[in-house]
């Protein structure tokens, strides 16, 4: 299951007197992850490098950069730790103040990784969960047995519809769909929305 940020993350960290400003946030779409890179870059136009690594879902877009640094030591190590968490739709800028220690390839795919995941953590990343609604129609004896069964498997009632018959508009998670369709199909005609 695909996780997501539901909140801006930052982490700073020191290495060699290199400073590293990690910064994540969600995002929709490309020309959003560019803004979050933008406005990070202007908020510190004196900072040596600005990595950054970003996924959206829509148009299956997967960037990154290094900025300067070495090929391959900063914005892939970005891109991975947001790649093996299995989190999408983000943007991650590592901001890189330049402390006069050169830090190697080493040092800096550790740094750069490190920024990263701390400020991916304080987004605290969570499963992206999808629902869809559903129009549930039964008759009327049937509805304390429909209502029940629903609360039963977790299915939340978005509102209910008295007329000759019993209308319920209920929002499923996707992956309950089958047990919604299967558990207490019987007693109810069912519609997608």
């Amino acid at each position: 299951m695909p996780l997501i940020l539901p909140k801006v993350g930052s982490f700073e960290y020191e290495e060699k007197r290199s400073k590293f400003l990690g910064y994540c946030a969600p995002v929709a779409s490309e020309s959003a992850a560019r803004l979050v890179i933008a406005e990070i870059r202007a908020a510190h136009p004196r900072a040596n490098h600005h990595v950054f690594a970003y996924e959206v879902t829509e148009g299956n877009i997967v960037r990154m950069s290094d900025d300067g640094e070495p090929h391959g030591t900063a914005g892939m190590p970005v891109l991975t730790v947001f790649q093996k968490t299995g989190v999408i739709d983000y943007v991650c800028v590592v901001t890189r103040y330049f402390g006069g220690t050169l830090l190697g390839a080493g040092g800096l795919v550790r740094a750069y990784t490190k920024a990263a995941k701390g400020a991916m953590e304080a987004a605290a990343p969570t499963e992206l969960i999808i629902y869809k609604k559903y129009r549930a129609v039964c008759a009327y004896p049937k509805f304390d047995k429909v209502k029940y069964d629903l609360d039963k498997i977790g299915i939340e009632i978005l509102h209910t519809d008295y007329t000759d018959v019993c209308t319920l508009t209920v929002q499923v998670k996707e992956a309950h769909t089958m047990q919604f369709m299967q558990g207490v199909g019987y007693d109810y005609e069912i519609t997608e929305i």
